[in-house]
């Protein structure tokens, strides 16, 4: 049975095992033996791994059914996983945000820290971030426990060809943001008429979660060209763009928007995948960087021409391409 209260810092784990994280942990279970200390493995092409029925509501029956005796999950049925450790936080991060993010957990999870419930996830592919600042001690000894299930509601939409391996099998990590922060990023370029020259729209989301109104912030971008097929890039020459961050309220977001013009664009294509690599800068009034991001993005427009309907084209950054298949009436 779960230890339904290991979440408590007080609670003693100190006969626990230790596992390495991460991984999932009927892999960690298995011995030089042969022997499973943690679960069975379990392999299903497309069908879940507890008791279903073929239809489209059936999700509403359920994880706990009681699955067919020859079943392995009739043995062992929902499996949960129970994780705690401890971590303390560097000086520096004292006045900001704290997050900390699983990149995959299957199949379902809560998080606690320092016993105090912060939230769940479901989706186990995707990464999932929680603000824990407000749960932190900040001058000492931090605890996390997270409970994994096996199987959730989630899993009837990750019914995939694959090992059904539950855990923490991505990264763990914490990060650290300031209080005024870009809170997303939206990058829409855009070719001319001629296919030559690039344009871009920048749109960044300046979130304030700090006590105090936000004033005199600005945003910088810089272009970088990459190498093809390499991680090598370099500026481009007199490509750059700036925009004042407009007075943002405690608690609120506001929109700040940029563009820049990019000549001679190189255009993205499956032969060809170039791509640039925009890199911006958030600095507080007194000119200090307070964030550095980034975020890749290629010239790739898509278009069909308006031509009669046996001559249409499909056309890729101003080339076009013939689509060999046929038709099919679904």
């Amino acid at each position: 049975e779960r230890p339904a209260e290991f979440y408590k810092p007080e609670y003693d784990v100190a006969a626990w095992d230790d596992v390495t994280v991460p991984m999932q942990w009927n892999v960690a279970g298995i011995q030089k033996d042969g022997s499973l200390r943690y679960g069975v493995p379990i392999y299903a092409n497309q069908p879940v791994i507890f008791a279903h029925k073929v239809a489209v509501d059936d999700w509403r029956g359920g994880v706990m059914r009681t699955p067919p005796s020859d079943w392995v999950t009739y043995r062992h049925r929902n499996e949960v996983g129970s994780y705690r450790r401890s971590f303390t936080l560097p000086e520096t991060w004292e006045e900001r945000e704290v997050y900390i993010n699983f990149d995959g957990v299957s199949s379902f999870f809560y998080l606690w820290v320092n016993g105090r419930y912060v939230g769940f996830s479901k989706n186990s592919r995707n990464t999932a971030s929680f603000d824990i600042t407000p749960y932190l001690n900040a001058g000492g000894e931090n605890v996390v426990a997270v409970e994994v299930y096996r199987n959730s509601d989630g899993s009837f939409l990750e019914a995939q060809d694959m090992f059904r391996l539950p855990g923490i099998f991505r990264t763990v990590s914490l990060t650290s943001t300031a209080r005024v922060q870009v809170r997303d990023l939206r990058v829409r370029p855009d070719l001319d008429a001629a296919y030559a020259d690039g344009t871009v729209r920048i749109e960044a989301d300046i979130r304030n979660l700090g006590r105090k109104p936000a004033k005199g912030y600005t945003l910088s971008y810089t272009l970088y060209a990459n190498e093809l097929y390499s991680d090598e890039n370099a500026p481009v020459d007199g490509v750059t763009a700036s925009a004042a961050v407009a007075a943002t309220e405690a608690g609120e977001t506001s929109l700040t928007v940029a563009g820049m013009r990019v000549p001679d664009a190189r255009k993205w294509s499956a032969e060809e995948p170039w791509r640039y690599t925009l890199v911006g800068q958030l600095r507080d009034r007194k000119g200090r960087v307070v964030e550095t991001f980034s975020t890749a993005f290629g010239f790739c427009k898509v278009e069909i021409r308006d031509t009669p309907a046996a001559e249409d084209e499909f056309g890729l950054a101003g080339r076009y391409y013939y689509i060999n298949g046929r038709t099919v009436k679904l």
